[in-house]
């Protein structure tokens, strides 16, 4: 028995499938061009082929990688049935995933569902190989050494983020650089794009190769969980400092990516810790904490207070609710205020309720509308361009009736925009009310069978051009996603998905509180470690959707995880 268990030990190869999600696919970085299909839809562009760094070749290793391990997985589960743990905790997921093919099937999109799209790349496949490399790692993590080798699997990642973060964070970015960039497309393609290609956020924000800094802020909170427990729980002095160092390192990382949400989950993660497990070393972790806190607000007040400025949404949108184009002109609901816009015998013509004398100027002359002095409109030929919300919105009339002329040139009609009343705090969480607001009446249509992986922009009101321009600052934005995971999943996998997504999650927060409450000694602290690191990113979802810089380091951690609370339990038999 002991040979066969060394022997067992020996195997670390099977943990391949879990090093590379954790440790290899964040590096995964490369130059692919693909159409998004959106050319048929008004409200983008006649030309739909677009660029992708982040996501694309991410979705087809991961797909490969969840084969592997589900052929793994297989011949595992039949040799070995001895060894299989209990699989009740993931029914839910196994009824997701049926979702997930239902969905597929009678998508919107069929072909975005089967391979990715637009700046996701989420597929059916990818969906499922996140289910798969959840149970591998809750199957195959197993002795003591498999759980080392994941740690160092941690650290090496935390190591590579800290130098590419650094690099961010004094503004000199690894991808601005000409010979990374030609490490990251074809030389036909770099000398087309080279040095065009440019990453949506500047300045010092930390983003890693993650794409976006909210979602390198998720990654790092699940990475700063656990490092966090290993550090509080580690005895070996000098690795103590180590590990305290490299948890200062990735938090500093985290406040640099700016993201109010990433801050809340630390703290969260910290509190749990507090709760879970009480003992004379937190009290020293929180002063260091603290310390480094101080440190960081000092340096966001040299930048003007970059970060916490954001902590509270200042509501300085412009208050324009709604616009409809008809037969009569442009219908226009502002500040509880509606007008109408027409041309009328040669004169551009402006009423409103509240007003008897409308307002009147002759073709050419430039109207101030009585929203205020910065809401101008003046007509020329059959056109009107109205100035408003720092935008110029062209429309045009034709045979009688008034459309919208988006600025790619496609003619449409505004049509009212099934939404709900949210009060005014459409603002709230950077416009994520707005696109809350919008999504919420959409839920009634996907209650069993949703949209498909990867359509939301295709199911999302996209021709709420008025909102658009308000909240997302101009009106050919395409909202992509809900902005909120839960809320994505049910529009595109189902209200049942969500349901079971839901249930999984409340089973696995019971199973760790049942395992870790009142616990004086952590037997196995990167499961600890894993399971806060899940939390965190639960929390997360409510302000931000699953991703491929996120989701699959999630998976692999919550299957670490429920492996690590077996352990767990049977230390406290």
């Amino acid at each position: 028995m002991k040979r066969a268990e060394k022997k067992q030990q020996g195997m670390w190869d099977i943990l391949i499938p879990i090093l590379l999600v954790i440790a290899v696919l964040p590096w995964i970085v490369r130059l692919a061009i693909y159409s998004c299909g959106y050319s048929q839809y008004d409200w983008y562009s006649t030309n739909d082929v677009l660029t992708d760094l982040y996501c694309y070749y991410k979705s087809y290793f991961l797909d490969v990688i969840g084969i592997f391990a589900g052929i793994i997985l297989v011949f595992r589960l039949a040799l070995y049935k001895e060894k299989t743990k209990n699989m009740k905790i993931y029914i839910p997921i196994g009824i997701y995933c049926v979702f997930v093919l239902l969905s597929t099937i009678f998508s919107v999109n069929t072909a975005a569902s089967l391979q990715g799209n637009f700046e996701s790349f989420e597929s059916c496949l990818v969906l499922f190989a996140y289910s798969i490399l959840s149970v591998y790692a809750y199957q195959i993590m197993e002795y003591e050494r498999d759980y080392k080798i994941v740690w160092y699997a941690i650290i090496g990642i935390s190591v590579f983020f800290l130098i590419v973060g650094g690099f961010q964070i004094f503004e000199h970015d690894l991808m601005d650089f000409s010979w990374v960039q030609r490490l990251l497309m074809d030389k036909e393609e770099f000398d087309i794009y080279a040095g065009e290609i440019e990453d949506a956020f500047t300045g010092n924000n930390v983003y890693l190769t993650l794409y976006n800094p909210n979602y390198a802020g998720i990654a790092l909170n699940m990475l700063f969980a656990v490092i966090f427990i290993m550090c509080l729980t580690e005895k070996d002095k000098k690795k103590k400092i180590g590990y305290g160092i490299l948890a200062a390192g990735v938090f500093v990382l985290i406040w640099f990516t700016y993201s109010r949400a990433s801050l809340l989950a630390v703290i969260i993660t910290v509190v749990l810790t507090v709760i879970f497990w009480r003992r004379e070393g937190l009290a020293f972790g929180f002063a260091a904490g603290l310390i480094l806190v101080i440190a960081l607000i000092g340096v966001d007040a040299s930048l003007d207070f970059k970060y916490l400025s954001r902590m509270i949404d200042k509501n300085n949108r412009e208050p324009l609710e709604s616009m409809v184009t008809d037969e009569k002109g442009i219908h226009i609901c502002y500040e509880d205020e509606n007008y109408l816009l027409y041309i009328e015998n040669d004169s551009l013509v402006c009423t409103a309720e509240s007003k008897e004398t409308p307002l009147c100027v002759e073709e050419g002359e430039e109207m101030t509308l009585p929203m205020g002095e910065d809401t101008k409109a003046f007509f020329y030929g059959e056109k009107i361009y109205l100035y408003v919300a720092e935008n110029t919105l062209t429309f045009i009339r034709e045979n009688g009736t008034y459309y919208y002329e988006t600025i790619h040139g496609k003619v449409t009609t505004m049509e009212p925009i099934e939404r709900v009343d949210l009060h005014g705090l459409e603002y709230l969480g950077s416009a994520r009310g707005y696109i809350w607001s919008r999504v919420l009446p959409l839920l009634k249509d996907y209650i069993f069978i949703g949209s498909g992986p990867d359509t939301f922009a295709e199911v999302f009101p996209q021709q709420d051009y008025a909102g658009k321009v308000v909240y997302s600052d101009r009106p050919d934005m395409v909202i992509e996603k809900g902005h909120n995971d839960y809320l994505t999943k049910w529009i595109q996998t189902g209200g049942i998905s969500f349901i079971c997504i839901v249930v999984f999650y409340f089973l696995f927060i019971k199973e760790g509180a049942g395992a870790y409450a009142n616990k004086e000694k952590m037997h196995n602290r990167i499961g600890f470690g894993c399971y806060l690191a899940c939390i965190s990113y639960m929390f997360t979802g409510l302000f931000n959707d699953s991703t491929l810089q996120t989701s699959p380091l999630f998976w692999v951690f919550a299957g670490i995880a429920l492996s690590s609370i077996i352990i767990e339990k049977e230390f406290s038999v």
